[in-house]
C-alpha cells in the first residue's frame, strides 16, 4: 500500500470548479427531493439566504461534470469491490481514522457554517451554497456514533470539526464534516475486507467495509447509504 498528501492528490484534479461541480443551471432531481423534504414553504427564502435563485433554471446542470447524472443503478460500494486497486482519503474524527474513495470525493475544503433547516434531522447541520449548488452538511460524528469529547455542543467549534470532504452522488454534493484530513491510500483490493459483521465499535450502518494499514483496521465511510440515509429520513 502506497501513501501520498491529499495536497498532492487535489492538486492534479480539478474538482472545485464550477465545470467540475456543474455549478448554476437547472436543479438536479436530488436537489429537489433534498429541497422539498426540508425547505418546504420556506424554501425560496432559505435559498435566497444562501445566494441561489430559487427560480433558476437551464440545461448546465445536468451537462456539467456527472452532477446531473442520477441513474447510478450500480452502487459504489458494489463497483469498489471489483476495483484492482482503490485510493481513499484518509481522516480523522476525534481518535479514530476513516476512509473514503476518492471516487465521490469533489474536493476537500475547511468548514463553513451552514443555514440551518429547521426541519431537518440532527445529523444534517443544514446547508451551503457551494459553487451554485444546494450542499447539505451532514454531521458525520453523530452517525458513525462517535463522541464529541467533552464540549456537547453540535457545532464546529465543539465537535472539532474543522473541515468539509464534499462528496458527489446522484446529483446531490454533500458536504461530509470531519475533524482532519490525515493521508492518500493507494489500496490493492487484498486489502480491503469486506466482510464488517464484527462490532468496530460504532455504528456500522454507513461503514462499508475494512482497509488494513499495518496493523490497523480503517473503517470505509459509505457514501451511498450516508446519501438514502439524507434523502429518505
Amino acid at each position: 500500500m502506497t501513501q501520498r498528501s491529499p495536497e498532492e492528490y487535489f492538486r492534479q484534479h480539478d474538482f472545485g470548479s464550477e465545470t467540475a461541480t456543474g455549478g448554476g443551471g437547472e436543479f438536479t432531481a436530488a436537489e429537489r427531493a433534498f429541497m422539498q423534504k426540508y425547505l418546504g414553504v420556506e424554501e425560496g427564502d432559505i435559498l435566497r439566504r444562501i445566494g441561489i435563485d430559487p427560480a433558476r433554471s437551464g440545461a448546465a446542470g445536468a451537462a456539467a461534470g456527472g452532477i446531473g447524472v442520477e441513474d447510478d443503478s450500480e452502487s459504489l460500494d458494489a463497483r469498489l469491490r471489483n476495483e484492482p486497486v482503490l485510493q481513499m482519503v484518509g481522516f480523522f474524527l476525534g481518535a479514530q481514522e476513516f476512509a473514503v474513495p476518492t471516487e465521490a470525493v469533489q474536493e476537500v475544503i475547511k468548514y463553513a457554517a451552514p443555514t440551518r433547516l429547521p426541519a431537518a434531522p440532527s445529523f444534517v447541520a443544514g446547508i451551503v451554497n457551494l459553487r451554485g449548488r444546494v450542499t447539505p452538511l451532514v454531521r458525520l460524528r453523530e452517525l458513525l456514533g462517535v463522541p464529541n469529547g467533552d464540549n456537547d455542543g453540535g457545532d464546529a467549534a465543539g465537535s472539532e470539526d474543522k473541515f468539509i470532504i464534499v462528496c458527489r452522488r446522484r446529483g446531490l454534493q454533500m458536504g461530509m464534516m470531519i475533524e482532519r484530513v490525515h493521508t492518500m491510500y493507494r489500496v490493492p483490493q487484498q486489502d480491503i475486507d469486506w466482510a464488517i459483521e464484527s462490532h468496530l465499535g460504532i455504528s456500522v450502518d454507513f461503514v462499508s467495509g475494512l482497509l488494513k494499514a499495518d496493523e490497523r483496521l480503517i473503517s470505509i465511510v459509505s457514501v451511498d447509504k450516508i446519501l438514502d440515509c439524507v434523502l429518505k429520513r
